[in-house]
């Protein structure tokens, strides 16, 4: 490849990754149901081919040849990709209240109170999945085998930091889980008893404290919080128009934040957290984004709802409740963490041709294992990006390192702190984590939900 296609590589990258940012961006917001991602590819062969990641390492650019050998895995599974989300976009399932979209089911079990509609939104939720997820597989295995081809090989370091991760958590886990599915369900969790995951997506809800998460107070407290710490919202698009193919939840895309309310706290943490990944999304080009700076700010951020006093300012819960309230919290953010830990450790083995039934069945037994719920077979295919996954396990880490910096720095109402804002604005200009001897161990993360979970 000669010197000219090679100076221009940093502008291709940028605008190959902006146009999948649309194409993507649109389809989670219920846009458009059939993307178009595979076209992005064709208008730039350069910028995802397997001679340019060859050209860079010979050049000794490692960083851009990884960045470039992850967009050829993307393009080898374009059009898979294109065709899970567009049956995504068209799954439904006859519920217990008739036909409904994949979305309204995966929405309405997780507020309902009665277990028998509970299990059979879920059966119709895992019925709709189906037909996307084996799209999703098929796309998965043929990134895989693409990143192979362009000699990426998996992160075991972060893996085993995952390993640890639950390790170091599984005490807490399991006496608060089991606890609390006795007191809220009366059910017990797995191996003794059935807890299925759509009992523990409601428990982890917690709906008994939705009146003090409002939704029209959320924009408002967004607005305090960020302000004071130099966050201009005004840069950050946040579409929460309702579209019936619209994704649950908050999810960055870019620079860009697609959110449909699924209701109570969940909502303010995932919204804090969605925000928090565009902001760093933002912050550099395309070519340079590092994902764990997007989710080490996540997961500080996220870490307000961990605060009593920020829960009192923001969404005035008491002081006699803040402990509950916590606890609960920590009880969902701990899910996501344990939940990530176990499916990285399969979708790195899918990496090396775990496939079919046998990758299907490691991932249920993992995350019941992990979980204490019993979980679906049809939810494989959405664990099965390790690079996302050890992003948000790393970022994890580094979130909590991040936040124990700012409480010796700033004093533990950090967030109230006027120079936060200038320590996060260097963050946010350098567009990446400080450089340390040692990655910030995920580890850190989960004990100190675990403390939490504990009264600490």
């Amino acid at each position: 490849m000669d010197a000219h296609p090679m100076d221009l590589l940093p502008g291709e990258l940028d605008a190959l990754g902006a146009a999948l940012d649309e194409e993507r961006f649109r389809h989670v917001a219920g846009l458009e149901p059939e993307p178009a991602l595979a076209r992005p590819f064709a208008a730039r062969p350069h910028a995802a081919h397997r001679d340019t990641v060859k050209a860079l390492r010979e050049a000794g650019d490692a960083p851009l040849a990884a960045r470039v050998g992850a967009l050829r895995a993307e393009r080898a599974q374009a059009e898979d990709e294109e065709a899970w989300r567009a049956a995504e976009a068209q799954a439904a399932a006859r519920g217990p209240d008739g036909r409904a979209s994949l979305a309204a089911l995966e929405i309405a079990l997780l507020r309902e109170r009665d277990r028998a509609r509970r299990l059979e939104l879920a059966g119709a939720a895992a019925e709709a999945l189906a037909p996307a997820a084996s799209l999703r597989e098929r796309a998965a295995e043929a990134r895989a085998r693409a990143r192979a081809e362009v000699g990426l090989a998996p992160d075991w370091r972060i893996v085993v930091e995952g390993d640890a991760t639950l390790a170091a958590s599984d005490d807490a886990w399991r006496d608060v889980l089991a606890f609390a599915a006795r007191r809220e369900l009366g059910l017990a969790p797995h191996p003794a008893g059935d807890l299925g995951r759509a009992d523990l997506l409601h428990l982890v809800e917690a709906p008994r404290y939705d009146g003090l998460f409002r939704p029209g107070m959320l924009p408002i407290a967004l607005e305090l919080t960020l302000e004071p710490l130099g966050l201009d919202l005004g840069g950050v698009r946040i579409d929460d128009a309702a579209r019936p193919a619209k994704w649950p939840g908050a999810h960055a895309v870019g620079a860009r934040v697609s959110f449909r309310p699924r209701g109570g706290a969940g909502d303010w943490h995932d919204l804090l957290a969605a925000v928090a990944r565009a902001f760093a999304a933002r912050a550099v080009r395309p070519h340079l984004r590092e994902p764990v700076l997007g989710e080490a700010l996540a997961w500080l951020l996220g870490s307000l709802l961990l605060e009593p006093r920020w829960l009192h300012d923001r969404a005035d819960v008491e002081r006699r409740q803040a402990t509950d309230v916590v606890r609960a919290l920590a009880l969902r953010r701990l899910l996501a963490l344990r939940a990530d830990a176990a499916a990285l450790r399969v979708a790195t083995e899918v990496e090396r041709g775990l496939s079919g039934a046998a990758w299907r069945e490691a991932h249920r037994e993992a995350l019941t294992s992990a979980t204490g719920a019993e979980w679906e077979l049809a939810r494989a295919s959405r664990d099965a990006d390790a690079a996302r996954l050890g992003a948000a396990l790393a970022g994890a880490g580094a979130g909590e390192a991040l936040r124990r910096g700012l409480v010796e720095r700033f004093d533990e109402d950090w967030w109230r702190n006027p120079r936060t804002a200038a320590h996060l604005a260097g963050l946010l200009a350098a567009g990446r984590l400080p450089d340390a001897a040692e990655p910030p161990a995920p580890v850190e993360a989960a004990r100190r939900l675990a403390g939490k979970l504990e009264g600490r």
